[in-house]
């Protein structure tokens, strides 16, 4: 049991994971622009500001819909008599009415700051997230194997860090304890 918590899983960031998201966004961002370009012809600077504006609306609403809808969405689930909506999670309805109101946003911000035609930014409401599902899997695959091979030839990663570098983080809860038995 004393390895099993040699080094701190609790960690708010880790350097390999920050890193990663950092690359993801950048991708992201990248991915959007050229799915508007190309479905939408829109310019460049159009599709850039699209990329840019669109999750940071999508943010706002995700917000709105933690705060105030799923407090109503509980509340009316709670109210129903009928037992197939109580045993349903309120995370499987937020998600469905988040996926369609992210693709409304998303439509409608490049409808306004392309100018593109309704069907077209319908399309690539729909074709972008999917284009980035490939780089978030294209990604995290190369990264993986990345940190396998960095593992097998030097014999450390950041999950076994040298015992002389280990430091336990200020977020760690009481109870995990480097040396418990």
């Amino acid at each position: 049991m004393k390895d099993f918590l040699k080094y701190d899983d609790t960690q708010i960031f880790k350097y390999d994971n920050l890193v990663l998201a950092v690359i993801y966004t950048i991708g992201h961002i990248f991915v959007a622009m050229a799915c508007n370009k190309i479905i939408t012809g829109a310019s460049l600077d159009m599709a850039a500001a699209d990329a840019f504006i669109e999750p940071i609306i999508n943010g706002f609403w995700f917000y709105f819909l933690l705060v105030f809808l799923k407090k109503i969405i509980e509340k009316k689930i709670n109210d129903k008599t009928d037992s197939l909506l109580k045993n349903i999670n309120v995370g499987i309805y937020l998600a469905i009415i988040y996926t369609i109101g992210h693709i409304l946003i998303a439509m409608t911000c490049n409808r306004l700051l392309t100018g593109a035609p309704l069907n077209l930014a319908a399309i690539d409401a729909l074709i972008e997230p999917m284009v980035n599902g490939v780089w978030f899997y294209l990604l995290f695959e190369v990264f993986n194997k990345y940190k396998a091979k960095v593992r097998t030839s030097t014999g450390k990663s950041s999950k076994n860090p040298d015992e002389e570098i280990f430091s336990p983080s200020k977020f760690v809860p009481i109870n995990n304890k480097k040396n418990l038995d």
